[in-house]
């Protein structure tokens, strides 16, 4: 498997933002010369891409709709139907995964921001779940600021589910702060037969 310890699954995302207008798995570019106010500078459809890392297919993003809007001064790219990225193994089989309704890059602030059914599954299986989720790309990689949202986030460890209302993180989201945190434990037979009803503790984070 691919070690992807200290890497981002959101920070991915970006390199495929960068790369896909480009790649030759894309499907319908258009490029033209328009008001930036009212129509894209760039628009595709029906992406489906692949990406390779040292000339191993490492990355695959889907998403029906790339839109390029660019002014004299900011650009900033949007993903109005659905984006999908996946991390792939050696074998190409799906070790982590991004999902959104909606995503924008901010290239001038350096912002990625995910929007409406936010999905994601770090490389250690844990799920999490929100509705707005921000990546500042000027935070360095390891800060649990780097990755922040205030909605309610709901995280499966498998184990047990962690609620909270907002998170910050590292981002590979293998460290996080939590707030207003309740924790669920899922009990299976063989610990209620032993008498076992404790709670596990929720992972503290570590201070930076």
């Amino acid at each position: 498997m691919v070690p992807q310890t200290k890497t981002s699954v959101i920070l991915i995302l970006l390199a495929c933002l960068l790369t896909v207008s480009c790649n030759k798995g894309n499907r319908g570019i258009a490029t033209v010369d328009v008001d930036a106010e009212i129509l894209p500078s760039l628009h595709s459809e029906d992406i489906i891409s692949l990406i390779s890392d040292s000339g191993i297919t490492r990355y695959r993003l889907q998403t029906k709709v790339l839109d390029v809007y660019t002014d004299d001064t900011a650009t900033y790219w949007h993903f109005p139907e659905k984006i999908h990225l996946e991390i792939l193994d050696s074998l190409l089989n799906v070790d982590s995964w991004v999902k959104a309704d909606t995503a924008y890059y901010f290239e001038t602030n350096e912002l990625i921001k995910l929007i409406g059914n936010v999905f994601i599954q770090n490389q250690d299986g844990h799920k999490f779940e929100t509705s707005e989720l921000y990546l500042d790309q000027k935070e360095p990689p390891h800060s649990v600021n780097s990755i922040r949202t205030d909605s309610f986030v709901r995280i499966d460890q498998g184990d047990r589910i962690i609620t909270s209302q907002g998170l910050r993180s590292n981002q590979s989201m293998t460290r996080y702060r939590l707030y207003s945190s309740s924790i669920e434990a899922i009990i299976n037979d063989a610990d209620l037969n032993n008498g076992n009803d404790s709670v596990p503790e929720p992972v503290m984070i570590e201070p930076e």
